[in-house]
């Protein structure tokens, strides 16, 4: 799966974008509960958040409320505290999605992805790098990824 979207589109998430719709049906055809957004950009730092936000927003409009957790920055000590809080949400049958950053920026990001349903990564045209993400899925796991979504800067 790769999805096209232009960053900085998370206020254009509604029920009525086909861009969104496209994301959203095709997330929702693996079952998860807990779904890591991996990526990052030096020039648009909130895009993953964005695009987080975004699909929470459409889950409300479709009444499936998604919890956000931003871990872009966790370290060793908040990991399990925060792995705590998903699972515990999950539990009761909330969806959570966990944006993180790509392996080479947090160490924590593979055991975090390791540890939820499913992730997508979030490729930057020019300027994620190919061994960047690559290294990312290789060392969370590929079974864990269910694409990607290719972002264009604004």
């Amino acid at each position: 799966m790769t999805t096209p979207v232009s960053s900085g589109q998370g206020a254009a998430a509604t029920l009525g974008n086909p861009i969104w719709q496209r994301l959203w049906l095709r997330c929702h055809q693996s079952d998860w509960q807990s779904l890591a957004l991996v990526g990052s950009s030096a020039r648009d730092p909130d895009a993953m958040l964005e695009i987080a936000q975004g699909l929470a927003r459409i889950g409300k409009e479709l009444g499936q409320e998604l919890a956000v957790f931003d871990a872009r920055k966790i370290g060793l000590v908040d990991m399990d505290g925060t792995l705590q809080q998903v699972k515990a949400l999950t539990q009761k049958g909330k969806r959570c999605l966990v944006v993180l950053n790509m392996v080479s920026e947090n160490a924590t990001t593979v055991p975090m992805v390791q540890s939820l349903d499913a992730a997508l990564i979030g490729v930057f045209i020019g300027e994620t790098s190919v061994v960047a993400a690559s290294r990312t899925i290789d060392e969370a796991g590929r079974s864990k990824f269910l694409g990607s979504i290719v972002l264009q800067q604004r």
